[in-house]
């Protein structure tokens, strides 16, 4: 999966290795939700697909890696973001092989300093390269 070579990517030694890509270095914290990567992706259980988002302003049904996927755009309303921030994800069917329909959620959230028009054109690259193995495995 493609990414610009001077981004920082996490270890694996908190997080699986190459699940959280940024612009500038950080350091993964222990048992935190803070989001300091411009993008992560993870494995999450089954998601239907169809169902409408909260705040979703945008939909469409993508292929990436060869496995039908879904790109969504939202605008958050109040709640865990500040009002008004953007979110562009992707969730990715991972097939039959993987437990229990897992799915790859890739995302990237417009938060306060970050540049979310360059994360979703890097984000969009990433998915378009993307490749997975029979076993739904990057």
């Amino acid at each position: 999966m493609a990414h610009p070579a001077d981004w920082s990517v996490n270890r694996g030694d908190v997080l699986p290795g190459c699940s959280w890509f940024a612009a500038e270095p950080f350091t993964v914290p222990e048992a935190s939700d803070v989001r300091l990567a411009d993008i992560t992706l993870s494995v999450q259980p089954g998601t239907d697909l169809f169902a409408r988002w909260p705040d979703e302003i945008a939909r469409s049904t993508v292929e990436v890696g060869g496995r039908p996927a879904l790109r969504v755009e939202q605008v958050t309303g109040p709640g865990f973001y500040p009002e008004g921030t953007p979110i562009t994800t992707y969730v990715v069917d991972l097939g039959p092989a993987r437990d229990g329909d897992e799915v790859l959620v890739a995302d990237t959230v417009g938060l306060p300093g970050s540049d979310h028009d360059r994360n979703v054109e890097v984000l969009d690259a990433m998915m378009a390269s993307l490749a997975l193995d029979g076993a739904g495995r990057v």
